[in-house]
């Protein structure tokens, strides 16, 4: 009976580490986050995993901050104290009703019919999950695991500097397959669809004729009366933006309702052009129309440029999916995700 308490003392060490890992990337993902919003007035990119537009500015700035220093002293140390363990977790079990809120309101706009789920599960409820699972652990570890059955403080560090990294992979990962997936049926003033290879004949490559065919579908629909293709000039000196129109041309796309930005060389100069050009029109909100594994950056750069944006992910059927392209988006998010908190 003892060796049995004792194996489980540990296995509940063990998770209490893997929590405190994942409250090391929370904590630190919001502090820097925080510190972007006050010192470079950039956008709060804490919106990426908790939705608090419900809240005034500043309680929900209130909010942020309580629960980033309850995450970040459970990140440093199990406080001995049962009554500073509750007072942790009073804001980690706040924060998973308000991320248990933002899922049923996923659902609520699938049952609309203004958002279409690519992945069952909304990413605000593994959010929940989480919160949950650390404010658990922080109350109950005081009671079933008793020193002797705790790791070594090298081997609670490995522990927590594992969790933090897989946290670090699977964080962009949630972005792609939770919210990527998921097409937004809303109205807009423009579809921006980002450019990819074309052949040296001009034909746009089965990936991009997937981005072009869904953006077509938006405009067929009455969801998107412009059309905006962006993207830049091949080695071959074959401009992308204009095979992408004259390929929607040829389906059926008055010519006059295409916008075209050939210095789209990449996903951040096609949102800094677009916003521009879009802005210019009086066109304020705008679906942005690309691979799923592409949508969660895109997303990011709109935003950081202050525009509306929704997304739709192209209906993969010319093209199938490659998983290099899924991890190598990875590094791409968190690159683009630090560009912006020091722009």
């Amino acid at each position: 009976m003892g060796v049995s308490h004792n194996k489980a003392a540990t296995v509940c060490w063990f998770l209490v580490c893997l929590a405190r890992g994942l409250a090391t990337f929370l904590a630190l993902y919001s502090l820097l986050s925080l510190s972007a919003v006050l010192f470079n007035d950039v956008y709060n990119q804490n919106a990426w995993w908790i939705d608090l537009s419900d809240f005034p500015p500043v309680v929900s700035m209130l909010i942020q901050v309580a629960t980033t220093l309850a995450l970040a002293v459970f990140a440093l140390r199990v406080p001995q104290s049962l009554s500073v363990r509750v007072v942790l977790a009073v804001p980690l079990v706040f924060v998973a009703g308000i991320a248990f809120s933002n899922g049923l309101s996923v659902f609520a706009k699938a049952a609309e019919g203004t958002l279409i789920l690519g992945f069952p599960i909304p990413f605000s409820f593994f959010v929940f999950v989480g919160f949950v699972g650390m404010a658990a652990l922080l109350i109950c570890v005081g009671f079933v695991v008793p020193r002797a059955a705790r790791f070594s403080r090298l081997k609670t560090l490995i522990v927590i500097v594992i969790s933090l990294c897989v946290t670090g992979v699977l964080f962009p990962l949630g972005q792609m397959y939770c919210f990527g997936t998921s097409e937004y049926r809303e109205k807009v003033d423009a579809a921006v669809v980002l450019g990819a290879q074309v052949y040296p004949d001009g034909t746009p490559s089965p990936v991009l004729q997937d981005r072009i065919d869904t953006a077509i579908g938006l405009y067929n629909s009455g969801l998107a009366p412009v059309l905006v293709m962006s993207g830049g000039i091949d080695s071959d000196r074959v401009s992308e933006a204009k095979a992408m129109r004259d390929y929607a041309v040829e389906a059926g796309v008055p010519i006059h309702d295409i916008i075209i930005d050939e210095y789209g060389s990449n996903t951040q100069s096609t949102a800094r052009n677009t916003v521009d050009t879009l802005r210019a029109a009086g066109l304020r909100k705008v679906a942005a129309v690309s691979n799923f594994y592409h949508l969660a950056r895109i997303k990011m750069l709109y935003l950081s440029e202050g525009m509306d944006v929704v997304t739709v992910p192209a209906k993969d059927i010319k093209a199938g999916d490659s998983p290099f392209n899924v991890v190598r988006e990875i590094p791409g998010w968190w690159f683009y995700w630090l560009q912006i908190l020091l722009q």
